[in-house]
């Protein structure tokens, strides 16, 4: 034991040591205005260390508490050491913070530096360089007061997602601008590749401006009418019907044709357009595949096409005087005789 002047000049003998064998405390320092407890180290070693060895859960290896300063602060003025460092190697967390009202860990940077930086260098996948979660509020919240930088920024150098973001019930991803001259989304790509990729339907209630090449992978340019008839479906010819729906054809040149339900051989519309319920998408305009009978005369490509007394099929033009008014399309591919489909150019006239 070192003695109570606290002065040692032999190594590894602590210049004042307490021990307590029962449940109280080893050394204890009080002070009314200064330092209950001071150590200072002129060497490498730590000015004060805690260190609690025993086989017992739950011991601390140090316990501070104020009643109106910090619990503990760290000061370091050496620009390769943190303030404060916190190792845990036993599976746990580094450091943990804990406030019933306020901020639990605050990091805050005077300088270039992050106000708070997490890293993970685990070869082991999956690891997070950082984890947030908010039982109430948000669980990141980015703010920046610099027009060059974004609130929240993500950069994936190996290869994945930039950034990725789920939800059970609200929006994946909602972006919100107050000023007219910016987006509230905004995607931009550099490298040749889409600026912007949607898997599912995509619903627009303002205009859409378009200032390069607009790509639809559908075929066709649709309009949605009305129809409650279950022998509607795709690829048959429809008529405009008396009760103001459409219904499959069943006479030659039928002038009340409205055109060819868009949606067979799985070639889906472009643009429908008054989508609603309880309606078949018409093709207006594009290429569809359309239910034939070829029994009357044979389709060829460049034939006109018109209502069949089949059922919901169509037909080469053969009277042209007949055909005024009921013409749905020109034929894109043959079909020699009896019943099936042909690929239509939609034209009607």
């Amino acid at each position: 034991m070192g003695n109570v002047n606290g002065d040692s000049t032999v190594t590894d003998v602590p210049a004042v040591a307490g021990a307590h064998n029962a449940a109280g405390v080893g050394v204890q320092g009080t002070s009314s205005t200064g330092f209950g407890v001071r150590g200072d180290g002129q060497g490498p070693g730590a000015g004060v260390v805690g260190v609690n060895n025993s086989a017992a859960p739950g011991g601390n290896g140090g316990w501070f508490e104020s009643a109106e300063g910090e619990g503990v602060r760290g000061w370091s003025k050496n620009p390769n050491h943190g303030a404060m460092v916190g190792v845990n190697t036993g599976g746990g967390a580094a450091v943990y913070g804990l406030s019933n009202s306020a901020n639990s860990i605050v990091g805050e940077s005077q300088g270039p530096g992050a106000g708070v930086v997490g890293v993970n260098n685990s070869a082991a996948p999956g690891g997070n360089g950082g984890w947030f979660e908010s039982a109430e509020g948000e669980g990141v919240r980015g703010w920046s007061k610099n027009p060059n930088h974004g609130a929240v920024v993500g950069v994936n150098t190996g290869g994945g997602t930039a950034g990725f973001f789920e939800s059970a019930e609200g929006e994946g991803v909602r972006g919100w601008s107050k000023n007219r001259n910016h987006g509230a989304v905004v995607g931009v790509n550099t490298g040749g590749g889409d600026a912007g990729f949607f898997e599912g339907n995509v619903y627009v209630t303002g205009n859409v401006t378009v200032r390069g090449d607009l790509m639809l992978e559908g075929a066709d340019y649709a309009e949605a009418l009305t129809t409650t008839d279950d022998t509607v479906a795709a690829g048959l010819v429809v008529v405009l019907g008396g009760d103001g729906e459409v219904h499959p054809c069943t006479r030659d040149y039928d002038t009340t044709v409205a055109g060819i339900v868009s949606g067979a051989g799985g070639v889906k519309p472009a643009i429908v357009l008054d989508r609603q319920d309880n309606s078949a998408h018409i093709a207006l305009m594009g290429k569809v595949w359309c239910a034939a009978d070829a029994d009357s005369a044979p389709i060829r490509p460049g034939d006109l096409l018109t209502t069949s007394a089949t059922p919901g099929h169509c037909r080469r033009v053969t009277e042209p005087a007949r055909a005024f008014g009921a013409v749905i399309g020109k034929a894109l591919t043959s079909l020699a005789d009896g019943r099936g489909f042909v690929r239509v150019l939609v034209s009607p006239r």
